[in-house]
């Protein structure tokens, strides 16, 4: 039942989405609603509303995620428990919907908290969590129209979905969950930015001894077609998830089911939807090489040889072209002060 203080806040009683039953959105609606902790850290409380609509969890309640919340105004709520059971049922098996095989498979990943003998890894700090990814509700359905594939709700599959199921918008929901799930929900450059979060850390890296990811991706071509616009180039999750697995289950490139270990990295080239006639040569190519002398001398020695090279041509057409200026602006001067001389007496003759 929705509290008599809607009224007083402005909001229309029917715009409000009927799984805010606690009227949370009364306080949650303001964009300045936030708080800074003890420990100096600002949160933001604020909810958009037409985001969270399109978002994956709009048909959920609040209290589903925030089960310790009762009452208005409430007190300082616990963390999210995304693994807990949803009142959603999974329609495949009938059974209540939890996340907890997405997070098994991030603990099985190379992002972990846990080493293989169950022992906690160092820096656990530095492990992402849920939220560090699925920071916000991004919905991009799918609109199939006269065999094309284009970003947006497609009103004639709307229709065909209304004919049954006439009752309220599970048409629409139902539409864009199942759509945004035939495509990529991030694109690219989202994804490189998500990723970049924490691998475009200096002193993550060091902690862990990796090598500058994103900046190497940066100068492939894979990343200037993204950079200009394309959404079918190879993002990090294409290369660093086997085709078929769940996203979740990245693995270390020293792990010989990843797909990237070294005799793996062929197949994962030769997707279908990348290089699939491309020879095993293509996959030499050291995406992540970076000019590190210890862990890369020959690219460290080629890149010094190279800028070597490069100040050596440079210096001396400089040197050249300052040469050639000289001469033009003092055409009769020598060091020989006898010659100069002479170069100035047939001048003047000359004149």
């Amino acid at each position: 039942m929705l509290l008599p203080g809607l009224l007083l806040c402005g909001i229309p009683k029917d715009t409000i989405a009927a799984e805010d039953e606690l009227n949370c959105l009364l306080c949650h609606k303001h964009r300045g609603l936030s708080r800074v902790e003890k420990d100096g850290d600002f949160r933001l409380f604020y909810i958009n509303e037409e985001l969270f609509a399109d978002s994956p969890h709009s048909r959920n309640e609040c209290k589903d995620c925030h089960s310790d919340i009762d009452r208005i105004p409430h007190d300082p709520s616990k963390g999210v428990d995304c693994t807990r059971e949803c009142h959603m049922l999974e329609p495949s098996g009938k059974q209540k919907f939890s996340h907890k095989f997405m997070a098994e498979e991030l603990a099985k990943s190379v992002h972990g908290r846990l080493k293989p003998d169950g022992t906690p890894k160092p820096n656990q700090e530095d492990y992402p969590g849920c939220k560090d990814c699925h920071d916000e509700p991004l919905f991009r359905p799918l609109s199939f129209y006269k065999g094309e594939e284009i970003a947006g709700v497609s009103q004639r599959g709307i229709t065909r979905c209304k004919s049954c199921h006439k009752t309220g918008d599970f048409a629409e929901s139902f539409y864009k969950h199942v759509t945004s799930r035939l495509h990529k929900t991030r694109s690219p450059k989202e994804m490189i930015r998500v990723c970049a979060k924490c691998h475009e850390d200096r002193e993550l890296n060091k902690r862990h001894e990796l090598d500058d990811t994103i900046h190497s991706y940066k100068e492939t071509f894979h990343y200037k077609l993204i950079a200009l616009g394309s959404e079918t180039t190879p993002d990090c999750i294409d290369c660093h998830v086997v085709v078929g697995e769940n996203p979740h289950l990245i693995e270390s490139k020293e792990t010989k089911t990843s797909s990237v270990f070294k005799k793996n990295v062929p197949t994962t080239c030769r997707a279908s939807e990348c290089h699939e006639k491309a020879g095993a040569n293509l996959a030499g190519f050291q995406t992540h090489v970076t000019y590190s002398r210890e862990k890369y001398p020959l690219q460290f020695y080629m890149l010094i040889f190279f800028k070597s090279l490069l100040a050596v041509v440079m210096y001396f057409f400089l040197t050249y072209v300052f040469l050639e200026l000289m001469r033009r602006l003092f055409p009769d001067f020598s060091f020989n002060r006898q010659e100069w001389a002479m170069a100035k007496a047939r001048r003047k003759i000359h004149i």
